[in-house]
């Protein structure tokens, strides 16, 4: 009887190797080893791909032969991507092998757990650990700022000093953010202070500078987030960065001032600094405030025209609000049924325009809103009332007693000072 032959150990690095051959190969690393293609494959936008990540790892710790040496880069490359149910593997075999000690590592497994908002397994791995760096404390504030938690971002931020860690823009930029949403001025001033003296050219740090121009427009200090504004524009180091005039849009915008805001922007483009989605936001929300409908109107048609970006729901919807304020609404429907627009407008957004149809006697336009609203929500009870009060002001009695008999029909029901504003919220 011929003797079986022992089966080869199956090629980790060739199953991810043919995985991205077929899903990505334009994606392939130019050097061909099994951390490289790890790593590629762990940062592929096609989950399919991503999945395999981690069976090849599994594989090369069992048949370390096949893949050559199995180091801690291959398991910060599964990390890199990884969601929290996928890092407790990869955390449980970081502990067998040994690799727990590679500061490396627990850094990567602290981020996983962090942007899954873990945030308490990324600080108790950081207690637990042997081995701190700056980096590996950044990763576990960064768990806390992803999770809004402010309070633990200033009293872990503290324990930088205690633990002898470098302080760089990172860790000062959550410390602000900190100070900033929870409008604690005071507090906000002193990180500014720490930051002009532990951070080398505060001025080159966008994200820094942006974030301070946050705080203190959170804090109620227009003036001071100018003057840092104003800083970095003299300096010329960030001043020419979208997300630092979108910071000081925003912090306009946050205190009604919109003129402020139309100003800004206007010098901004002039500048010829590129406007992103959120900055258009953020004029487009003024002019809407404002009343300004022919300026509203001719930013909106620049998005694309003149930038070459696609409009979003957001836009769609601050045009919308700012066309019927000024009882357009016959332009408010042009815009958001024009061909491909693209927008998936919520029932906010059709109540508003029914409204004002209700409240200018537009009872076409009012109608067709109201069907685009109830395709959206069929039981939304809030949707009729307008729509019968839009019929009661034409004296379109007829058409209130058909409505009346379809909201029967589907067992609805009017409630006493009922309106679609408290049922959709």
């Amino acid at each position: 009887m011929p003797r079986r032959q022992p089966s080869l150990a199956p090629n980790p690095a060739a199953i991810i190797h043919a995985a991205l051959l077929k899903s990505s190969p334009s994606s392939l690393p130019p050097r061909l080893s099994f951390n490289s293609l790890l790593a590629a494959a762990a940062s592929s936008p096609h989950r399919r791909l991503r999945s395999a990540v981690l069976p090849a790892l599994a594989l090369a710790h069992r048949f370390p032969d096949a893949a050559g040496a199995l180091d801690s880069y291959a398991l910060c490359s599964a990390l890199h991507h990884a969601s929290a149910t996928e890092a407790e593997p990869l955390h449980a075999l970081a502990t067998r092998s040994g690799w727990l000690g590679s500061v490396f590592v627990s850094c990567a497994l602290a981020a996983s757990y962090g942007g899954s908002g873990r945030f308490l397994d990324a600080r108790k791995l950081f207690d637990e650990s042997p081995v701190r760096n700056s980096v590996f404390g950044n990763a576990v504030l960064a768990g806390y700022v992803n999770a809004g938690k402010w309070v633990p971002v200033l009293e872990f931020a503290r324990k930088f000093l205690e633990l002898g860690l470098q302080v760089d823009g990172y860790t000062m930029t959550a410390v602000v953010r900190a100070c900033g949403d929870l409008a604690d001025a005071d507090s906000g001033s002193q990180a500014h202070g720490q930051a002009i003296r532990r951070v080398r050219a505060v001025e080159l740090d966008v994200f820094l500078t942006s974030a301070l121009v946050d705080m203190y427009a959170k804090c109620g200090l227009v003036s001071h987030a100018k003057q840092v504004f104003d800083l970095a524009q003299r300096v010329n180091a960030v001043g020419g960065d979208i997300v630092l005039w979108t910071a000081l849009l925003n912090a306009y915008g946050r205190h009604g001032q919109c003129k402020e805001v139309i100003q800004t922007y206007d010098q901004m483009v002039a500048l010829r600094v590129r406007p992103d989605e959120l900055a258009i936001l953020a004029v487009l929300s003024a002019c809407q405030h404002a009343g300004e409908v022919v300026k509203g109107l001719h930013y909106f048609e620049s998005i694309h025209g003149d930038h070459g970006l696609n409009p979003t729901a957001e836009h769609y919807n601050c045009v919308v609000n700012m066309l019927c304020r000024a009882g357009k609404v016959t332009k408010a429907w042009e815009i958001v049924t024009r061909e491909g627009c693209g927008g998936e407008f919520g029932v906010p957004t059709w109540g508003a325009l029914l409204s004002a149809c209700r409240d200018l006697g537009n009872v076409e336009v009012g109608r067709m809103a109201a069907h685009k609203a109830i395709e959206l929500d069929p039981g939304n009870v809030g949707i009729y009332v307008e729509l019968s009060n839009l019929y009661a002001r034409a004296g379109l009695w007829e058409e209130i007693d058909q409505l009346r008999e379809v909201m029967k029909e589907n067992g609805l029901e009017k409630d006493v000072g009922f309106t679609w504003v408290e049922h959709s919220s």
